[in-house]
């Protein structure tokens, strides 16, 4: 399956979608994609991975999902991990570390991403 990222950046929040397997040969694309926000956006409060399209994670992607939310939480960013397929909150929990990327409130009871339609601007790679 094609792999790609896509950046969402609306005022004090920013997107990042990720669409097929995030794996070891893509972890680090998504971890440099975030930890750019994170450098760039002055007064960015809230992060979101939207994984509605991630259909794997190996262990080099959990390790970068642990990197993201130290790097996000030295910068006082809160991160959400939205849309979480059954198979990540599975994993999260086998290895205990749900509780360090819990759901928002919002998007445990819509479903939907705090930046839905709210594009700013995207920039996409596929591979």
């Amino acid at each position: 399956m094609n792999f790609s990222v896509t950046i969402a950046k609306t005022g004090r929040s920013a997107c990042v979608r990720v669409t097929g397997d995030l794996d070891y040969e893509s972890a680090d694309e998504v971890v440099e994609a975030a930890s750019r926000l994170l450098a760039q956006q002055v007064g960015l409060v809230d992060l979101h991975l939207d994984l509605s399209g991630l259909t794997f994670l190996d262990s080099a992607a959990l390790s970068g999902l642990l990197l993201l939310h130290r790097r996000t939480t030295q910068s006082g960013v809160q991160l959400h991990l939205d849309h979480r397929p059954a198979f990540l909150n599975r994993v999260l929990q086998v290895t205990g570390l749900h509780s360090h990327f819990a759901a928002t409130h919002s998007d445990a009871l819509t479903g939907e991403s705090t930046l839905a339609g709210q594009t700013a601007s995207s920039e996409t790679s596929v591979r």
